[in-house]
């Protein structure tokens, strides 16, 4: 999720970055609204979009994994001694965003609690509002005050307000707000709304400006308007921080280069959306020459699973026995799930606090789940033997034979992978074994094992054999 989060908050930089350094300036108002919408659009749904692409075709000998069970080991800690950061940072993203939505329904309602008379006026429903404000438009009506309306209201302030309407600016500034809400912490989003309010009154000074008013009475008018402004932020009025650009853009010439800068923007959505969108590589199935054998890595048998476990035990006893292990530390109790057949009872041991446990294994637990990878087992063992560079032991002759590793992958309570470790007899093996898993479960979030209901830290056991000849 993290990285979902950071690629829409860098994407979205990177298109209002686009926008204020090549298309502000230009008077190209209606491609500029086109072009920031669709940014914002284009920004908060790339990153869930994925393609599937054809496997990297690699000279390099390819882990043959077959249907495999592997093993679930649930630790269950202490809740009380660890403390969950990401709540309490779950807390305050949501505390924020229903402050931000309340914010926005209380300035809905305090339009539409305006006291006033509704009226249709020249074919556009009006609000004549007791208040003394100034002239703006929210949704499908004009809300003016009852006495500029007596004092007859300029046809042009009329006008600029009737083309907010007609061109529905209400609706892009409902989207900003509603994405303001739900990513608060992204700061480009701030930018966004300046801008596309900006680029509202642009659109609606330009009708004003075709039908050849004079241009310094039109500016001398606004100045007037803007004494009275207000602060509200779903509606389209007229204020002091966008005046002097508005009167800059209304004397402003098309600019030579507008076709280029166009382009140029467009082109921009492409190259980012090749950079931001989720890459799927497909298998790719490719024929071995004769004298190339590929590396096959399978899960050990019951037998050889057996006499592992029972190995590894004995080391952990070992360990015990020279007092490598202070029995006074925080223990873990170890709850292991796999579908091989035991009809041993569950046993617990002391583990140090940054052990991976390797228990023998007892019969699953019913109130208990594994952990998941997020696109399936499969998922993981393609993304791991594309990974896993077997040609260093190919290369070696003195790399023949058959290789044996238990990967160890610990998986905390969020479905964060915190540690790899391998055991197994070759070391240079074990290493390239971790590096291949490190690598294939980075920025990856699994699906939490769950014990007695509740998300539970985990080691996920990854037995593989590889044959060389």
């Amino acid at each position: 999720m993290e990285t979902v989060i950071l690629k829409i908050s860098l994407c979205s930089s990177l298109l209002i970055a686009i926008y204020y350094l090549f298309l502000q300036k230009e008077k190209m108002f209606r491609f500029n609204r086109f072009y920031l919408l669709f940014a914002l659009i284009f920004s908060y749904t790339i990153p869930f979009v994925k393609i599937n692409l054809p496997a990297i075709s690699e000279k390099k000998n390819q882990l043959i994994f077959e249907e495999i069970t592997t093993q679930q080991l649930i630790q269950k800690t202490d809740q009380a001694s660890d403390f969950n950061w990401m709540n309490l940072i779950l807390m305050i993203y949501i505390l924020v965003s229903i402050i931000l939505i309340i914010k926005s329904l209380v300035s809905i309602r305090k339009i539409l609690k305006l006291k006033g008379t509704d009226i249709n006026y020249q074919n556009q429903n009006v609000k004549l509002i007791e208040k003394d404000l100034p002239p703006f438009s929210f949704w499908n009506k004009i809300y003016l005050s009852k006495k500029h309306f007596e004092d007859q209201i300029d046809h042009r302030i009329f006008l600029h307000e009737k083309t907010h309407l007609i061109q529905k600016h209400s609706l892009d500034l409902i989207l900003v707000e509603i994405l303001q809400a739900i990513s608060w912490f992204n700061p480009a989003i701030y930018f966004y709304k300046k801008a596309i309010k900006d680029n509202h009154e642009f659109l609606a000074d330009e009708v004003i400006v075709r039908k050849e008013f004079n241009i310094k009475d039109y500016q001398n008018l606004i100045l007037a308007e803007v004494l009275n402004a207000q602060n509200l932020s779903l509606v389209n009025q007229f204020n002091f921080n966008n005046t002097k650009k508005r009167f800059i853009m209304m004397t402003t010439k098309r600019s030579k280069l507008e076709k280029f800068k166009k382009l140029f923007a467009v082109s921009a959505f492409a190259g980012l959306s090749i950079l931001f969108v989720q890459k799927v590589y497909a298998s790719e199935v490719t024929e071995q020459k004769e004298n190339e054998k590929p590396a096959v890595a399978t899960l050990v048998d019951e037998k050889d699973y057996t006499e592992s476990n029972r190995r590894m035990m004995e080391m952990y006893k070992n360990e015990l026995k020279k007092e490598r292990i202070p029995r006074a530390e925080t223990v873990a109790e170890v709850v292991v799930m796999d579908t091989i057949p035991a009809n041993k009872t569950s046993k617990t041991r002391k583990l140090k606090e940054n052990e991976l446990p390797i228990p023998p294994p007892p019969p699953p637990a019913s109130n208990s789940t594994a952990a998941q990878f997020p696109e399936g087992i499969n998922s993981l063992r393609m993304s791991f033997s594309n990974i896993f560079d077997s040609s260093k032991f190919v290369d070696d002759t003195k790399n023949k034979g058959t290789f044996k590793t238990n990967i160890y992958i610990r998986i905390d309570e969020n479905g964060k992978t915190t540690d790899v470790r391998a055991e197994g007899p070759n070391t240079n093996f074990n290493t390239e074994a971790v590096r291949a898993m490190k690598v294939a479960t980075e920025n990856v979030t699994w699906k939490p094992a769950t014990e007695e209901g509740k998300a539970a830290a985990t080691v996920f056991q990854f037995p593989i054999t590889m044959n060389f000849q």
